[in-house]
């Protein structure tokens, strides 16, 4: 009978997942998930089919932990605190954001973030300032703010924009602002800015079906 073995599939993602959140995916090789787990590299190859399939389940990892922080209540402004959770990953998972959203992983991020805009959606079901809007407006005001979200939380991951914690909320030192205002500000504008259909008109904007899905915040 064969020894049981040590570890199973699990341990090895899990170990994985550990060693791209602290070094991003640089640090990530057969050789240091053998050395975190106490093993041989032998063990490691014959539970993966490939360091591709173990990429795509840390991904997975990233991303569930990253819904973890939209679904974050702050405000009690549920649109809103989403896209602080969206930044908070920015800033506390450095290296996970950076590594989801390279050009090689972003495919994957794709890939598995259709369930988290659905989740997303959910969440937002009952939002009061969305009631009258149709699914599709509703959607292009999310596309739209997560364009705007996405780049404020790269900027600060990337550091050109630095960041402190005062009182449990991100403060964004060079503009002086609480982040949540910033946010709240581009929430207004674009939301206003969709609203008004005449906007559309005046930009000679066509009204086009519902966007493709992206990742919320």
């Amino acid at each position: 009978m064969p020894p049981k073995p040590r570890f199973q599939t699990e341990d090895i993602i899990d170990a994985a997942f550990d060693i791209v959140r602290k070094e991003g995916w640089n640090g990530l090789s057969a050789r240091a998930i053998a050395k975190k787990l106490n093993s041989s590299t032998r063990p490691i190859y014959s539970y993966l089919e490939s360091m591709k399939s173990l990429e795509e389940e840390i991904v997975k990892k990233a991303l569930a932990l990253f819904n973890e922080y939209l679904s974050l209540k702050e405000t009690g402004d549920k649109w809103l605190d989403q896209a602080i959770g969206y930044v908070r990953f920015a800033i506390e998972e450095k290296m996970l954001f950076r590594c989801i959203n390279d050009e090689k992983h972003a495919v994957l991020q794709r890939k598995n973030t259709r369930e988290m805009w659905e989740i997303l959606r959910a969440e937002l079901a009952n939002y009061k300032p969305f009631e009258n809007l149709s699914q599709t407006e509703v959607d292009r005001i999310r596309v739209m703010r997560w364009i705007f979200v996405h780049g404020i939380a790269a900027l600060i991951n990337s550091g050109w924009y630095s960041s402190q914690e005062i009182d449990s909320e991100i403060f964004l030192k060079e503009m002086n602002i609480k982040l949540p205002d910033v946010l709240n500000m581009a929430n207004h504008v674009i939301y206003e800015g969709f609203k008004d259909k005449k906007i559309f008109e005046k930009l000679r904007i066509g009204n086009h079906e519902a966007p493709e899905s992206k990742p919320d915040s």
